[in-house]
C-alpha cells in the first residue's frame, strides 16, 4: 500500500529552507578553511630573508608604545637640573658622538663624509670675523666656518643649521636672530661667537685633527683676554679634543671621560670681570653637539634641551649656586 507524503505547512517549508542555507554556509566555511590550510603549506616552502619578524606580522602590540618611546629618548623626559651645584646632579643618557644612534635607522641613506681637503680647495672663501667683546655671559665656539657661512660672511649661515633656532627656543634669546645679525649678539644678549679653526670648509670632516689641536692655544688665549663666564663648544669632537689636550699631562687612568654638558675644568683669571667686585673670576667650559642639520645622533628637541640646560647653569653661575671648586684649574 502506498503512502503519500504529507504536505508541509508553510512554517515547516521555511524552517527546512533555513536548514539548507546553514548547511551550505558550513560547507563554504570548511572549504575556505581547507583552502587556507593549503595556502599556508604552499608558502611554507618559501623563505623571506629580507623581512624581520615585525615586518612579517602586520599586527603589532602598541599597548607599550609610549613607554618604549620614553625609554629610547630619556633626554626629552628628564627634568631640568644643573649638572653641579646645590641641586642634585641629573645624569643624562647621552650619546657621546653625533653619529646616528645604533637603535635608530636613518630615514634615508647617509652620504659618506668627505675626506681631508687642503686649504687651497677653499682658498676663494674669506674667514669669518669673531663676534665677541669682554666679559660676556657665553662665547660659543664653533668648529670652523661652513662654506655657506663663509660665502655670506656670517656665523651658522646655512638654512639647515639649528643654532639660531636652538638659541631662541631655549630662551637664550627672546627672538630668533637671523645669521646676518650675528654681530649684534654681544651688545644685545651678552653672547659671542668664534671658531676653533679659522679656515672654512663645506664639512668639518675635511679638517685634520691636528688643525683642531693647533687652534686650542689661540682659543685659550682669546678666552683669557675676553674673560667670558662660559665658553661653549658647538661640536662634541671639539670638546673631546680640548679635554684630551687639557688633561694630557695626567696618566690615562686618571683622565676624566668626556661627556656633553659642563666640562671638568675651568680657567681662572687674575683680574676681575667687568662690573664684578671679585678679586678674580673664572671661565667654565661647556660642550654641546654640532647644530648642523647633518647631525643624526641629536635631533632639534635634544639640542634645545642642552641649550636650555646651558641657560640654567648660566643663571646658577651668576647667582653663585654653581659649585666649581671641584673643577680642574687649567694653565693654557
Amino acid at each position: 500500500m502506498s503512502h503519500s507524503t504529507p504536505a508541509l505547512s508553510s512554517h515547516q517549508e521555511a524552517a527546512l529552507g533555513d536548514d539548507e542555507e546553514q548547511s551550505m554556509e558550513i560547507m563554504s566555511l570548511e572549504s575556505a578553511a581547507e583552502s587556507h590550510t593549503r595556502f599556508q603549506k604552499s608558502i611554507s616552502r618559501f623563505s623571506f630573508n629580507g623581512l624581520s619578524s615585525t615586518q612579517q606580522s602586520p599586527v603589532q602590540d602598541t599597548s607599550s608604545s609610549s613607554t618604549s618611546s620614553a625609554k629610547t629618548n630619556p633626554l626629552l623626559k628628564s627634568p631640568l637640573t644643573s649638572h653641579l651645584g646645590k641641586r642634585s646632579r641629573t645624569q643624562y643618557e647621552l650619546p657621546l658622538t653625533e653619529d646616528a644612534s645604533p637603535s635608530k635607522k636613518p630615514a634615508k641613506k647617509k652620504k659618506p663624509a668627505r675626506g681631508y681637503s687642503s686649504p687651497e680647495v677653499y682658498a676663494h672663501l674669506n674667514h669669518l670675523n669673531d663676534c665677541i667683546s669682554e666679559s660676556l655671559d657665553i662665547i660659543f665656539c664653533g668648529i670652523n666656518p661652513g662654506q655657506r657661512s663663509a660665502e655670506i660672511g656670517h656665523h651658522f649661515g646655512h638654512p639647515s643649521n639649528h643654532f639660531w633656532k636652538c638659541l631662541h627656543l631655549s630662551g637664550l634669546t627672546p627672538e630668533r636672530v637671523p645669521p646676518t645679525e650675528d654681530f649684534t649678539l654681544p651688545e644685545r644678549y651678552q653672547l659671542g661667537l668664534t671658531n676653533i679653526v679659522e679656515r672654512p670648509t663645506a664639512e668639518a670632516s675635511e679638517l685634520k685633527n691636528s688643525e683642531y689641536k693647533d687652534g686650542i692655544a689661540p682659543f685659550f688665549s682669546k678666552m683669557t683676554r675676553y674673560n667670558p663666564r662660559i665658553a661653549c663648544f658647538i661640536g662634541l669632537q671639539t670638546g673631546r679634543i680640548v679635554l684630551d689636550y687639557v688633561m694630557r699631562s695626567r696618566p690615562k687612568a686618571e683622565r676624566p671621560t668626556f661627556s656633553p654638558g659642563l666640562q671638568p675644568y675651568k680657567l681662572v683669571h687674575s683680574k676681575p670681570r667687568n662690573g664684578s667686585a671679585e678679586a678674580g673670576s673664572e671661565t667654565v667650559f661647556y660642550s654641546i653637539p654640532s647644530t648642523s642639520g647633518k647631525t643624526q645622533g641629536y635631533q632639534i628637541p635634544d639640542k634645545v634641551k642642552l641649550f636650555t640646560q646651558l641657560g640654567v647653569d648660566l643663571k646658577m653661575l651668576k647667582d653663585g649656586n654653581l659649585v666649581t671648586a671641584n673643577l680642574v684649574e687649567i694653565m693654557p
